[in-house]
C-alpha cells in the first residue's frame, strides 16, 4: 500500500513538473498541410470575382465577394489549398490558393504625399488618399517605394506605416 502511495506521488510530481506534462499551454497550429511559408504573410487577389467563404471548402457558404484585382489580404491560417485571410476592415474568411497572388500590394491608410525620394524634404509628386491601392516595389525600415497605376503611372516613396500590407499585420 505504501509503495502505491509513493508511486502515485511520484507520478503526480512528474506530471506537474515535467517539460512534457499535460499542463503545458496548448498552442494551436496555424497551418495544416499548408504551403510551409510563414504565417501571417501578405498576398493579393489574382483575379476577380473572388468569393470569401466561411470555411475551407466549396461546401461552405460565401461570406463576401471581392471585385478588385490585386486587393491585399493577410493570410492568418492555412488548411490544405485554402487560406484564411484577414482584410484591412478585419473581415476574416477562407479563399482558395488559386485565387491568390504573391504580388505585393497595399492600401494607403491616411492622406499622405508621394515623395520622389525616401526623405521628408524630398520633392512631392502626388497627394494620396485613403484606400488607394498601390503596388509595393520594395521597403526599407521607414519608407516603401510604390507604383500607382491610374490614368497615369506614378512611382515614388511613402512612409511604410501609412501602407496597410507593408508590414506584418497582427492577427486579430
Amino acid at each position: 500500500m505504501q509503495i502505491i502511495k509513493l508511486f502515485t506521488i511520484f507520478l503526480l510530481f512528474f506530471c506537474i513538473f515535467s517539460k512534457n506534462s499535460f499542463a503545458e499551454k496548448y498552442i494551436p497550429k496555424v497551418s495544416i498541410n499548408g504551403s510551409g511559408l510563414n504565417v501571417p504573410r501578405m498576398v493579393s487577389l489574382k483575379k476577380v470575382p473572388v468569393y470569401m467563404r466561411t470555411g475551407p471548402g466549396l461546401k461552405y457558404p460565401i461570406k463576401y465577394e471581392y471585385n478588385k484585382a490585386h486587393y491585399p489580404m493577410n493570410i492568418i491560417a492555412e488548411f490544405n489549398n485554402w487560406r484564411k485571410v484577414n482584410t484591412i476592415n478585419n473581415i476574416k474568411g477562407w479563399i482558395h490558393t488559386s485565387l491568390l497572388s504573391s504580388l505585393k500590394t497595399g492600401l494607403i491608410i491616411e492622406t499622405t504625399i508621394l515623395k520622389k525620394k525616401p526623405f521628408d524634404k524630398s520633392k512631392s509628386i502626388a497627394k494620396l488618399l485613403p484606400n488607394l491601392l498601390v503596388e509595393i516595389k520594395n521597403c526599407n525600415e521607414i519608407w516603401c517605394k510604390i507604383l500607382i497605376i491610374k490614368n497615369q503611372s506614378y512611382t515614388g516613396w511613402v512612409k511604410k506605416r501609412l501602407i496597410w500590407g507593408s508590414t506584418k499585420n497582427k492577427i486579430n
